[in-house]
């Protein structure tokens, strides 16, 4: 018999129209560009089915929600009210303890798929598709799909890599380059210029993990963003390469006990790497028009700004670096380190999960892997390399009960949150045709506080706004005059990675300190903002999502925000399995080995020793060099 077919799960109709209803209020019709419709809902619900049945239950119990808060409050339901009830309704349930969640998270789901629309694009005169034909290459023959490894092949290997992001493919190269042979195993799967079409909704969808559903909860709700691809994080981000600054490397050694990864020693790893990406100041042709005005208001107030430095030699400014570079311009993972260690022998398997790591003898010799198709796999190695990321490298450990002997698997998690600002000008700067993060200000980075760019594309760039309703609309419609600057903060909150209920939980309660740091970084944006001659400024927060003058920085200043008030995101989770050199309290050894298991290297995010309080991707990779060579000699 053939086996019934479930239909995929659906919302009603009295939902949709609930969903319509409010859509129409978050993104009302009128001004310069189309307001919400039918067809925004309908992309907004084939989106959240596509992450899963459960998601698109979840979204049908938040109008319900939402739904009935209206009937309690008016004695009517939310679509039955007038366009003015409904828009006074919205507006107070942004300050709502309970109801501000849900209503927030559908105003980043209808922002996002409203405004990544052809339509919207051509009415700001921009162009939407990005991207064009992937180059061939020789390498690529060596990448396979796991759903083409026949059912009984056996993959055997020096090294299997776990990872293909900053940790994994550095590692792998340079081990490459030694003579051993590599297998990478990736659970994504590898995208070229020609998926990477710049599109948000897109991105979300193909790159990013949990299709960009993962948070951390605690006192405030923070989507943590980490790339599901080939190249993984360093795919879909904006290029920006900091060293480690040399202040946090001592701090790291005195916590050690030990000068491995001091200024000096690390010196030359990071120059081979920075000599890889062909990293270099961003030029001046491709910051646009909000590292002009942030520039002209830093020299005002006499503070230190800078060109970024960035792995992207060839950049031309197309504005949509967190949805994968369609020019191939940035020396990502994927078109660098991976297609180098490819071209000396190494092989790549995609779409395949690594479940268990094997041992044998009290040694680490191999991992089973599950492929998409479901069937399990078995990869037999002299050495692994575990480089997920410092998400996915704890739960992998966590859920098979490894390496735990010292409690500290999944904990000491750091996320560098960050928020940002944007402003309005009298001027054309069209912000979205300009590198995403091109200009920094490290004024008080001493006070763990770095201010960065934060250009968005069109697509996403509603999500800026602590607004809805009319007043959102009049700004997007005058999105070329807007410019945007972020905060992002050395955190000192530390969080927590879990396995519950066979999913991956991730917990982090923002301490005081850090709330003040977030507070104090926006106050310096908007400083920087009247400074350097801004109409009005848009704070990310709902208690004061728009303020002018010296009198709004006042109040600014004045405000008392709580972690629940900010609008937070992170890019940059490290620290989950702890380096260190007691087995009892830390994961790995200061050559990335595990304590517990020999033969198992741990080589991602998770082992960097704390947060350097910069983009810490050149970080990764310049500890991934080091690791390498260790592992080399032990191998040799």
């Amino acid at each position: 018999m053939t086996p019934a077919v479930t239909p995929p799960p659906q919302l009603s109709t009295a939902q949709r129209t609930l969903l319509l209803e409010l859509a129409r209020t978050l993104l009302p019709e009128g001004g310069r560009l189309p307001g919400a419709s039918p067809a925004s809902v309908a992309r907004a619900e084939d989106f959240v089915r596509e992450i899963s049945g459960g998601a698109l239950r979840g979204l049908g119990l938040m109008t319900r929600l939402l739904d009935g808060a209206a009937l309690l409050r008016t004695g009517r339901r939310f679509p039955r009210l007038s366009p003015a009830r409904k828009t006074a309704l919205v507006e107070r349930w942004q300050h709502d303890p309970v109801l501000r969640w849900p209503l927030a998270a559908l105003s980043f789901l209808f922002k996002m798929t409203h405004f990544d629309d052809p339509g919207v694009y051509q009415r700001l005169g921009c162009q939407y598709v990005k991207g064009g034909p992937a180059t061939p290459a020789r390498w690529l023959g060596r990448v396979r799909r796991g759903a083409e490894l026949a059912a009984n092949e056996q993959l055997e290997c020096d090294v299997v890599v776990i990872g293909t992001g900053a940790g994994g493919a550095v590692v792998g190269k340079e081990l490459a380059e030694q003579g051993l042979a590599v297998l990478f195993v990736e659970e994504g799967e590898h995208h070229r210029r020609d998926a990477f079409r710049g599109s948000a909704v897109e991105a979300h969808r193909k790159f990013y993990r949990d299709k960009a559903g993962v948070v951390s909860l605690g006192n405030t709700v923070m989507p943590v963003l980490m790339g599901r691809l080939v190249g993984g994080s360093t795919a879909i981000n904006t290029g920006t390469c900091f060293r480690t600054p040399d202040r946090v490397l001592e701090r790291w050694c005195e916590g050690l006990a030990s000068d491995a990864l001091a200024p000096a020693q690390m010196q030359r790893h990071f120059e081979r790497v920075e000599q890889t990406l062909e990293v270099a100041p961003a030029p001046e042709r491709l910051l646009g028009g909000a590292a002009r005005v942030v520039a002209r208001g830093c020299d005002r107030l006499g503070w230190h700004h800078f060109a970024l430095r960035r792995n992207a030699p060839a950049c031309d400014g197309q504005g949509v670096c967190d949805f994968g570079c369609p020019s191939e311009a940035r020396r990502s993972m994927d078109v660098s380190y991976l297609p180098a260690a490819l071209g000396r022998g190494a092989l790549m398997v995609t779409g395949l999960r690594a479940t268990r790591i094997l041992s044998e003898g009290g040694r680490a010799v191999g991992l089973e892997a599950r492929g998409q198709d479901g069937r399990l796999f078995q990869v037999r190695a002299r050495a692994v390399v575990l480089a997920g990321g410092a998400v996915p490298t704890p739960a992998l450990l966590l859920e098979q009960g490894l390496c735990n002997g010292s409690g500290q698997v999944g904990r000491n998690l750091s996320l560098h949150p960050g928020t940002l600002m944007s402003a309005r000008f009298d001027e054309r700067l069209d912000s979205y045709n300009a590198i995403q993060q091109g200009q920094g200000c490290d004024q008080f980075q001493h006070q763990g506080i770095l201010l960065l760019g934060a250009n968005a594309p069109i697509s996403i760039a509603a999500n800026l706004f602590a607004l809805t309703g009319r007043a959102l609309m009049d700004v997007m419609d005058a999105y070329d005059q807007i410019a945007s600057f972020g905060v992002m903060i050395q955190d000192e909150t530390r969080g927590r990675v879990r396995r519950l209920g066979g999913r991956t939980t991730l917990s982090y309660w923002l301490e005081p300190t850090d709330v003040a740091r977030l507070h104090a970084g926006m106050v310096r944006i908007a400083e920087i903002f009247h400074a350097a001659g801004a109409r009005e400024m848009y704070p990310l927060l709902a208690r004061l999502p728009r303020i002018s003058g010296r009198q709004g920085i006042d109040a600014l200043r004045a405000l008392r925000v709580g972690a629940g008030d900010l609008r937070l995101t992170s890019f940059h989770p490290l620290g989950t399995c702890r380096m260190g050199r007691d087995p009892k309290r830390s994961v790995v050894d200061l050559d990335h080995q595990a304590h517990e298991l020999p033969g198992l290297f741990i080589v991602d995010g998770s082992t960097v020793p704390g947060p350097p309080g910069v983009n810490p991707q050149l970080t990764i990779m310049a500890m991934a060099t080091r690791a390498a060579e260790g592992i080399g000699r032990l191998l040799a």
